[in-house]
């Protein structure tokens, strides 16, 4: 399937641009009208989208005292029953590639996922 097929599956009728220019349109609409969808159509079932699951970084160190952190990214989404890959939602407004944003984002890729834990 060519690139723009992908594109008008996953997002037909979606008009970003208007998305963009609605004050209103926050990170929660993202989620819920463009995220969500795009998922379902991708084959993701519900039991495989998990979101806003506090992650607990496994050894985080700060001199000789361990710390605890707490990451809580928008989707984690499991493929065979595994934890595969996360994925954070934004603003139309805000500017993914801001120093912040990829920061927080690497927060959440700089260790294997595999060594993460899911907080109870």
């Amino acid at each position: 399937m060519q690139e723009s097929q992908v594109k008008k599956e996953l997002f037909n009728g979606i008009d970003f641009r208007r998305l963009a220019s609605n004050d209103d349109f926050k990170e929660d609409s993202v989620r819920e009208v463009v995220i969500v969808p795009m998922l379902k159509k991708l084959g993701y079932r519900e039991e495989n989208i998990i979101r806003s699951k506090t992650l607990r970084h496994p050894f985080l160190k700060i001199g000789s005292k361990k710390r605890a952190v707490n990451l809580v990214p928008d989707y984690i989404l499991k493929v065979d029953n595994g934890y595969a890959w996360v994925l954070d939602a934004k603003s139309p407004k805000e500017k993914i590639i801001n120093d912040e944003n990829v920061e927080q984002v690497y927060s959440y890729a700089c260790h294997k996922y595999s060594a993460w834990k899911l907080r109870a």
